[in-house]
């Protein structure tokens, strides 16, 4: 009887993917397997190999850390757009990746399937060590942290400390690289959890700020552009929660721990601003006012200013996500349905005021990174649990670049 009701379950869930699908996305992007285009050189192949549960075993005794590119363990996990340029990392969670910062321009795009270019040129993509989920902010700037980590299983290795770089985007010039302090890093383990980062221009392009999720320890990172100076908060709501492990995502069963994973930032109001947050293993959204995040002394007072907003509700669970000021509307990548669901700021969070926009098993199977950019709503997809399992097809598109329209999105929804 279990059986037949999981069945059932299965099969509304695919009818109900396809009826919230809706045509409200656009694909803009998408691949099989990335490859890699280093001034007319292509890398498209690598050696044959077997897969295995758990793992890729190469058919010819080669050293995988002496392989400059093995396809199948490239798997793009960041997002940022510029004009016409899609910035696309790679983090190197893997042997095999010649490139984690790249770039397409789609003024010059031949094929929906297109080649990644090392940012900003081919000889600087060994500047780079590991980068996960850059930004873009409103000086014409690309900020990101190089977590200067090797993450790769049995063999993980810090290369250097890691840093925030900043690119000016109407030069490629960088401006930019200050390690973060050594009393951020409070384990071997934090480095992999420096994954997300929002930006904060105060009064000047000078006056900014980046905060930076930890979620591998726990922590919420704040950099000061100005005085190069950063430092760590911790909290309890920092953490995942172990009643929302234990989800189903791109098909497969997940129990990843990931503390504070995503932090977003409204426009000010009366002057002040405020971040929104959450942990990935987690039904609850929290916020807090930035000026005790922007001073130091200020900043060890969070506990008493951090605000529960309220619970999304079941199968919740979420990654990235990130504010729309005109709607005042936070959108989420929501890991356990395969969707984008959205919360209007101005509403109780409550399950009924956090509706699915959009839905679909395989176009949406794991949105890796969302952003808002204008009036639209632009993700990234990666089917990254297939991945883990060593179950990602490669003869299958897997990975996929959408925007939507943010009115069409919330048309007729709680988030109108």
């Amino acid at each position: 009887m279990l059986h037949i009701h999981l069945v059932l379950f299965s099969l509304f869930y695919q009818c109900l993917s396809f009826n919230l699908n809706n045509n409200k996305l656009k694909t803009v992007l998408s691949w099989k397997q990335v490859g890699y285009n280093f001034d007319d050189v292509r890398y498209t192949k690598d050696s044959d190999y077997e897969r295995r549960p758990n793992m890729v075993v190469f058919k010819q005794e080669l050293n995988d850390m002496e392989k400059f590119f093995i396809q199948y363990n490239n798997i793009p996990i960041g997002l940022e757009v510029y004009k016409d340029i899609i910035f696309v990392t790679v983090p190197r969670r893997r042997h095999g990746i010649p490139s984690t910062l790249n770039y397409i321009n789609l003024s010059s795009l031949s094929s929906s399937s297109p080649l990644l270019k090392p940012y900003p040129n081919v000889e600087s993509r060994s500047d780079f060590v590991s980068i996960y989920r850059p930004r873009i902010d409103s000086c014409d700037r690309i900020w990101m942290v190089d977590t200067g980590l090797y993450e790769v299983p049995n063999a993980r290795r810090q290369v250097q400390k890691p840093a925030i770089i900043i690119y000016d985007l109407k030069t490629n010039e960088r401006i930019l690289r200050q390690e973060l302090s050594d009393d951020i890093i409070v384990s071997e383990r934090t480095t992999g959890g420096l994954t997300t980062l929002v930006v904060d221009i105060v009064s000047s392009c000078d006056d900014a700020f980046a905060y930076i999720n930890d979620l591998a320890t726990n922590g919420l990172i704040v950099f000061s552009l100005r005085t190069k100076d950063s430092w760590r908060l911790d909290h309890e709501s920092f953490r995942h929660d172990p009643r929302a492990l234990n989800f189903t995502a791109a098909g497969q069963l997940i129990t990843w721990q990931d503390g504070l994973f995503s932090i977003g930032l409204s426009e000010p109001v009366d002057g002040r601003k405020r971040i929104y947050y959450h942990s990935l293993a987690s039904y609850e959204e929290y916020s807090i006012d930035t000026e005790y995040l922007k001073n130091k002394a200020l900043s060890t007072a969070i506990a008493s200013n951090i605000q529960l907003l309220g619970t999304r509700g079941p199968n919740s669970q979420s990654g990235s996500h990130a504010y729309h000021s005109t709607t005042r509307t936070i959108f989420f990548a929501n890991l356990a349905r395969d969707a984008i669901t959205c919360w209007n700021v101005d509403k109780m969070m409550i399950p009924e005021n956090v509706p699915v926009l959009v839905m679909d098993n395989e176009k949406l199977a794991y949105i890796s990174d969302l952003k808002v950019i204008g009036d639209e709503v632009w993700v990234l997809v990666n089917k990254i649990p297939r991945f883990a399992l060593s179950s990602l097809n490669p003869s299958e598109y897997n990975f996929f670049v959408h925007k939507a329209s943010i009115r069409d999105l919330i048309k007729g929804t709680a988030c109108e």
